[in-house]
């Protein structure tokens, strides 16, 4: 599996811009998923699950890894092609008037990124040392963005290494999200 696949076409964009779909591409974690797990993870019906995971198929960001005869039923196991995905590449075949829609996938995966922590955060026991959170609103000049930007992939890399381990039973599982983002809409950005 990729660390990054980087999306390449407006088709795989339009694919990948379902919300929906990026649900099914976040909740792999790395482990092979039948239609059927996904739809009972996701509490909807089987064809509705296939359809998206088809359309996912189609365009190249999840693939079948194995199959399985399981009472006379052809199961097919799923990953995606990569761990994270990228919208960097496509950002260019993207016209001006079109420049939005990119936009507004980018803050639909942030806001799904907090719905899956709110419903982490939820289930998990909120035991002092357990839990760290940090949040800070603060002015950077570019270039200090763009060395917190690199730290923060840098980390991102280090942890993706990590999650490729085997388990074993002294892991416990956590959930990590980091997010950067303009918050002043009026000024220039590079």
């Amino acid at each position: 599996m990729e660390k990054i696949y980087y999306i390449k076409d407006l088709e795989q964009l339009r694919v990948f811009s379902e919300p929906f779909r990026i649900k099914i591409l976040w909740s792999f974690c790395g482990k092979e998923k039948t239609g059927k797990m996904l739809a009972d993870e996701f509490q909807m019906s089987p064809s509705k699950v296939r359809y998206h995971l088809t359309e996912l198929e189609r365009v190249g960001l999840v693939k079948v890894v194995r199959t399985e005869l399981k009472n006379g039923i052809q199961q097919k196991f799923y990953l995606p092609v990569a761990a994270g995905f990228s919208l960097q590449k496509v950002a260019s075949l993207i016209n001006g008037e079109d420049a939005s829609k990119l936009d507004n996938i980018m803050k639909q995966n942030a806001l799904d990124a907090l719905d899956e922590m709110r419903e982490k955060l939820t289930e998990a026991s909120a035991v002092q040392p357990e839990l760290i959170q940090v949040s800070v609103s603060l002015a950077l000049t570019n270039e200090e963005k763009k060395e917190l930007a690199t730290k923060i992939i840098d980390l991102h890399e280090q942890m993706e290494k990590l999650r490729q381990r085997t388990p074993t039973d002294a892991m416990k599982n956590y959930y990590v999200s980091m997010t950067m983002f303009h918050t002043d809409p009026e000024s220039e950005l590079d």
